[in-house]
């Protein structure tokens, strides 16, 4: 009986390319190791008995990569392993994975196989957004949490498919890219669950716990390609997190990220790993066009798409809203920050920490279900509570609470840099304050949809504020403002104020200011006048005398307004 195995042919190969990548002939398959030899299993489809099995000695060799070419027979869908000194491992650059497990279900982790597979995804000319990233309001969300809700009300909740459901909504909110918290085959398994994916796993393969088709050996990954597809047909970017530890080397994190560009069309990736593998990144001409976010990128080359992710604007932001002293002059720093060689991302609330509506709500963190007995997760939050821990029926506590998240927006949306928010602080999505769901695979770390439609106020304010950024250039510029009339305009491209117009009270013991952005460095006829003050009582600010010019109200965040001008050319702004 013929054995179509015993049809296979072993030719050498000098591939550099790690990882399985299908050839002319048949697939080459190339593994790094430090071992005298490595042997090659492959598996049938389904089946834990190799059919085939060939050593790898010295002649396939190439420095410290092993590499062979087999051919002769189709080997798509089947899987294999190598066995390095006696153990059977998977290969790090698997790009399709089998034998997986239900997600959090790690008491029935077994064997995981690599799937040998060659993807075959018709793109029909898709078009990355390549949006300017001036222009850029990014959405960050957890690709299970974002819908696994009920309140979702998604046909497929807790996928790839289910994000994709949540697309017109994003669309009319004025997203135009998001960011997804790790969604590779991160390992989740460990004392806790590690729901939120920050540990090392197989990066060249999309989570197969958040496709739909994952049963049955099916090609998942085309689930993530349909998403992406689909935020691009509607003009959004998509951008994805990916952790290294340490001693991941600059080649893995190099190879990734050129993977997931040229693979799944990705349009960014937040890198959390070293610094020295940062710069190796950043200098890389396939992955130049991409937005690549770090904590800072100093010393990184010339890529202009380099954004920096830090909590510089989101600390100082959150200690003036509840009105600590001695931060106006670096709050006011924070707000024009637009370094020229990197962009800079703002938010107020991410992942790690409170949500926007726990940071009104709580003045400690509340993370017993965690099982660590509250030590885990941020000492400083930086929150006040209004008045009230948690949740409240007071109605004088409620609107605190809103007009808090109002100012909170105003900071984010007024400032340059590009601005982030995270999934559900929209509306007001609450983690019980819990600052540190990591484990939290329940309605604690998913979004809740119900509470949007009980705070619809709220949504629509942020709504206000993205297309009131969107809508005026001088709140979004390509350079760092500079605080004075280099342009001869007669005024600075942003001035401060206070009682007395062009002369700013930044004291210690100050929290209100007047800004005001002048609009012909950005082409525009029309100043934007900010009056900030998060004080717990009123004060009178002034407004700067130009001719033929009134000021006008565009909004406040009092919800009903005491905002007014007076005769004297100066506006009293209500407390906070």
């Amino acid at each position: 009986m013929d054995n179509k195995y015993d049809r296979i042919k072993i030719s050498k190969n000098d591939s550099y390319r790690l990882g399985v990548h299908r050839t002319d002939s048949g697939f080459s398959f190339a593994y790094a190791s430090d071992s005298e030899s490595v042997k090659l299993h492959i598996y049938p489809k389904g089946g834990d008995v190799p059919v085939y099995s060939v050593t790898l000695g010295e002649e396939y060799r190439n420095g410290g990569v092993y590499s062979v070419t087999l051919s002769g027979i189709s080997l798509e869908g089947h899987r294999y392993l190598y066995e390095v000194d006696g153990k059977l491992v998977a290969d790090p650059y698997a790009i399709r994975l089998s034998g997986l497990s239900d997600f959090g279900d790690t008491d029935d982790l077994g064997q995981i196989y690599p799937v040998i597979s060659h993807s075959k995804y018709n793109w029909k000319n898709d078009k990355a957004p390549m949006a300017d990233a001036r222009n850029l309001i990014i959405y960050k969300l957890h690709a299970r949490g974002f819908t696994m809700s009920p309140s979702s009300k998604v046909r497929n909740k807790g996928t790839f498919k289910g994000i994709t459901q949540k697309i017109p909504y994003l669309k009319e909110l004025g997203i135009n890219a998001v960011e997804l918290m790790p969604a590779y085959e991160f390992d989740e398994s460990g004392k806790n669950l590690n729901y939120w994916g920050y540990a090392g796993g197989f990066y060249f393969a999309p989570k197969a716990a958040y496709c739909v088709s994952r049963v049955r050996d099916k090609d998942y990954t085309k689930e993530f390609k349909d998403m992406v597809k689909s935020f691009h047909d509607n003009g959004m970017e998509v951008y994805m997190e990916f952790f290294f530890p340490n001693e991941a080397g600059a080649g893995l994190i190099d190879d990734c990220i050129r993977f997931w560009r040229k693979e799944y069309h990705i349009d960014g990736a937040h890198l959390i790993c070293d610094e020295s593998a940062c710069r190796v990144i950043a200098e890389d001409p396939f992955i130049k066009d991409m937005k690549l976010f770090h904590v800072n990128w100093y010393n990184a080359g010339k890529n202009t798409n380099l954004m920096e992710y830090n909590e510089g604007f989101e600390n100082v932001a959150r200690c003036l809203m509840k009105g600590d002293e001695d931060k106006l002059g670096a709050f006011l720093d924070a707000f024009r920050k637009n370094p020229k060689h990197a962009g800079n991302v703002n938010y107020i609330a991410d992942n790690n920490g409170f949500t926007l509506m726990d940071l009104v709500s709580y003045d400690r963190k509340h993370n017993e279900a965690n099982g660590e007995n509250n030590r885990d997760g941020r000492d400083y939050n930086f929150s006040w509570n209004c008045g009230e821990e948690g949740v409240t029926k007071s109605v004088k506590t409620q609107r605190l609470r809103l007009k808090n998240r109002k100012n909170a927006m105003v900071m984010l949306m007024l400032a340059q840099g590009v601005p982030m928010i995270y999934a559900g602080d929209e509306f007001g999505n609450s983690q019980g304050g819990n600052n540190n769901a990591y484990c939290q695979d329940n309605e604690t770390g998913w979004v809740s949809w119900g509470e949007m439609q009980r705070n619809r106020k709220f949504t629509e304010f942020v709504k206000e504020m993205i297309a009131f950024r969107k809508k005026h250039d001088i709140l979004r510029l390509d350079e760092e403002l500079c605080m004075s009339d280099y342009k001869f305009y007669g005024m600075p491209d942003i001035s401060y104020h206070g009682s007395k117009a062009w002369y700013p009270e930044l004291e210690y013991y100050n929290r209100h200011v007047g800004v005001m952005l002048c609009g012909k460095y950005a082409g525009e006829e029309s100043n934007i006048y900010i009056a900030f003050n998060l004080h717990w009582e009123e004060h009178e600010l002034a407004l700067p005398d130009i001719r033929e010019r009134k000021w006008k109200i565009c909004f406040a965040t009092e919800e009903q307004s005491e905002t007014v001008f007076t005769e004297n050319r100066t506006v009293i702004v209500p407390p906070r």
